[in-house]
């Protein structure tokens, strides 16, 4: 993991530390993101598009996006406005081996 995207890591675990709603929807959704990427049979065209929320869970989801090297967009109106996320050749999983 390179020393930018350590820090983009350390930003998300910041923005969620003190809010336990927050915590649980990174880590649902980082989860949402790994079999996103293991499973090719049912995302063949390698695009997820997910739930409406509301603008301060789109920005978690965003950062959890950049991590994962996803290309994100968020589209719609108001309480439809929601991710799409597409892979692309640098979205990738980080496998951290103990030392």
């Amino acid at each position: 993991m390179s020393v930018t995207e350590f820090a983009m890591v350390e930003e998300l675990a910041f923005l969620v530390k003190d809010n336990l709603r927050c915590k649980h929807l990174v880590l649902s959704m980082e989860e949402t993101f790994l079999n996103f990427l293991q499973d090719d049979s049912s995302h063949f065209d390698g695009i997820l598009e997910l739930q409406p929320m509301d603008a301060y869970n789109r920005l978690l989801l965003h950062r959890l996006a950049d991590i994962f090297g996803f290309s994100h967009v968020s589209i719609g109106e108001g309480a439809n406005r929601h991710l799409i996320l597409e892979r692309c050749p640098e979205t990738s999983m980080y496998v951290c081996e103990p030392t």
